[in-house]
């Protein structure tokens, strides 16, 4: 291990020099110019495929034996491939896979070849990510490890931190920033490619206020008051809090607030019938799940409407929803603090996917595990010693990497949301809202990355 500091602009220029033999990371290179060539990279095969024995409580970090010149890095990946929301775990492992390819036929990282070994921890429940990662530190020794979100409380922070491993996902909590300030020199190798929760509810906040008083959303019939109908889970709840707090600021009135278990949900029709015996100018959904959005917006629909803009969080984003709300889903606001940009660099991005994969990515997660992997690999090749976990760390805080979701930079370990956090889009991820209109999502805000302008919903009298 190097000595613990931080790594000087003139110490990352002289490092470049490092990184040869394979895929250069200090040259023009870029996540968005890799793996530009006519063939489509051949997808990793997992060496490993299953979390399903729980290994031995991890022991305190020890340094890395050095490793041969020609031995694979390991790549593991820990995704929900298996239970209810495996339609984002495939997409995860897909972006990840992507990465993993396009670095191996450039000819690997300093001549060493990404071996990519694949855990599933089905459902994301606190056993199951333990078991995973437990697995991934004790038995699978990775040099890496690669996830998405995780829906328990972060019980693979300390298993990761007390391996002493590196670890890079698109979690969106602020609970993990909280935490790495806690005791940075612990959580040194764990980093979040993506803003924190808190910008969801409160940025929309700011973005509808915003609307209504430059004229673009009319509430004069209803007035500024909102309903909140949110998951009971922690990620959920947060986001509805977050909301409603900023909202208030602003003199919006909540008239309603009620919660349920994602993915339990048989009938919202009692739900949305209390929204609708006293409508708000806008219903502020939180429920990550595809299917439970898809089924919201398809009840609402069928049951007439009034001058309510409706809200669905995160959702809406997996390619499934659109095949399963249909119709409905025309109208409906959604948004992501981690979203494939609608620009050069994002759709090069999803035509390869395309190609790759055989269906387009969604817009948050395939994206997002991509830019985690080539996150770790350019800081891993600057550092010229990516066995050398702290010194890959420092190398991976001083870079700025332009990824396909954005510019990826990071404040305690997590990414910065654009605009609300930094109005810098060079140095953040864009709080991307959509509105869905004619079966596409066509972005509202932020610019320079709107495609299109808000419209009055269908459902509207």
């Amino acid at each position: 291990m190097t000595e613990d500091k931080k790594i000087s602009r003139r110490d990352l220029l002289k490092t470049m020099s490092v990184a040869t033999g394979g895929f250069i990371a200090g040259s023009a290179l870029s996540s968005c110019s890799v793996g530009g060539s006519d063939t489509a990279p051949t997808e990793a095969a997992p060496a490993a495929a299953s979390s399903g024995d729980e290994a031995a409580p991890t022991e305190a970090p020890q340094a890395a034996a050095p490793a041969a010149q020609d031995d694979p890095l390991r790549v593991v990946g820990i995704f929900p491939l298996t239970g209810f929301i495996a339609a984002d775990g495939e997409e995860m492992r897909n972006g990840a896979v992507m990465a993993i390819d396009e670095i191996n036929e450039l000819g690997g990282l300093l001549g060493r070849q990404l071996e990519y070994i694949e855990l599933d921890d089905v459902n994301s429940s606190t056993d199951e990510i333990s078991t995973a990662f437990n697995r991934a530190v004790d038995v699978e020794d990775p040099d890496m490890i690669v996830s998405g979100y995780h829906l328990a409380s972060g019980p693979e922070f300390d298993i990761v931190a007390n391996a002493g491993k590196l670890y890079y996902n698109v979690n969106t909590q602020k609970a993990w920033t909280d935490l790495y300030q806690s005791d940075p020199d612990k959580y040194f190798g764990i980093f979040q490619c993506d803003p924190n929760d808190e910008w969801y509810g409160g940025g929309f906040a700011i973005w509808l206020n915003q609307m209504v008083e430059q004229g673009k959303i009319d509430v004069s019939a209803l007035g500024k008051t909102a309903a909140i109908l949110s998951g009971d889970d922690t990620y959920d709840s947060f986001i509805a809090q977050t909301f409603e707090e900023t909202a208030q600021t602003d003199g919006w009135e909540v008239l309603s607030k009620e919660s349920f278990t994602v993915g339990n949900v048989s009938d919202w029709g009692p739900l949305l019938s209390g929204v609708r015996d006293n409508p708000p100018s806008i219903l502020f959904t939180t429920d990550y799940n595809p299917a439970d959005n898809a089924a919201m917006a398809k009840q609402w629909a069928a049951t007439g409407g009034s001058n309510t803009l409706i809200y669905q969080q995160y959702g809406p984003s997996v390619p499934e929803y659109l095949e399963l709300a249909g119709d409905a889903a025309n109208g409906i606001i959604w948004a992501t603090v981690l979203g494939v940009l609608p620009d050069q660099i994002g759709n090069d991005f999803r035509a390869r996917y395309e190609a790759k994969f055989g269906m387009p990515p969604g817009w948050a997660n395939a994206g997002g595990c991509y830019d985690c992997v080539w996150t770790w690999a350019k800081a891993a090749a600057l550092s010229g010693t990516p066995d050398d976990y702290k010194r890959v760390a420092q190398f991976t805080e001083n870079q700025i990497h332009r990824g396909v979701t954005g510019g990826i930079s990071f404040v305690n370990h997590g990414g910065q949301a654009y605009p609300a956090q930094t109005p810098d889009p060079s140095l953040g991820q864009s709080h991307i809202i959509v509105q869905i209109q004619d079966g596409e999502h066509v972005v509202i805000f932020p610019e320079p990355y709107t495609t299109g302008e808000f419209q009055t919903p269908p459902w509207w009298t």
